[in-house]
């Protein structure tokens, strides 16, 4: 079963997610992120412990710098905070 978890939810830990506000579903060993306002691949990386080149590389993305609000992401993530 898939667990929706939002930022809201999950309260702040040191730092903060800068540039990483979406939500996303937790499928186990991959999880599918929805890009929110003012985000970017950097930020959701640094979130999910991995690069952006391996968020871009995952979802067939050519241009990193260049992400749509609420397209889904497919992230293979090191941590889930």
């Amino acid at each position: 079963m898939a667990e929706i978890i939002n930022d809201n939810d999950l309260g702040q830990v040191s730092g903060g997610w800068q540039y990483a506000n979406g939500s996303f579903v937790n499928y186990g060993n991959y999880i599918i992120y929805t890009v929110a306002p003012g985000d970017v691949l950097s930020g959701i990386g640094q979130r999910f412990g991995v690069s952006y080149m391996q968020i871009a590389q995952w979802n067939n993305i050519k241009n990193p710098d260049k992400i749509l609000i609420g397209q889904k992401l497919t992230i293979y993530p090191a941590v889930i905070r």
